[in-house]
């Protein structure tokens, strides 16, 4: 993610502040912690999922040239990598 694990403890913490994951223990490791997905966090993510398909499909369902569209946009990103890497 290229970020510190400061930096993820505390998006962990606004998650379980906001009420979206839990953390709880690992079973095998008592250094780890993990992190899951509360109810509502589930429910979110699940109203996210739709939305991004259904918007993912208002764009591109009907498109003429899906394919080269795709390769076109692939090559693009990979320029987009490279520049910032």
């Amino acid at each position: 993610m290229k970020v510190t694990p400061r930096n993820v403890t505390g998006l962990v913490d606004a998650l379980v502040d906001t009420g979206f994951v839990e953390r709880g223990p690992h079973p095998t490791d008592r250094r780890a912690t993990l992190v899951s997905l509360t109810e509502r966090g589930t429910k979110t993510m699940a109203a996210m999922d739709r939305e991004h398909q259904a918007l993912a499909a208002l764009l591109f369902d009907d498109m003429p040239d899906r394919a080269a569209f795709e390769c076109g946009l692939d090559h693009l990103l990979g320029r987009l990598r490279d520049a910032t890497a």
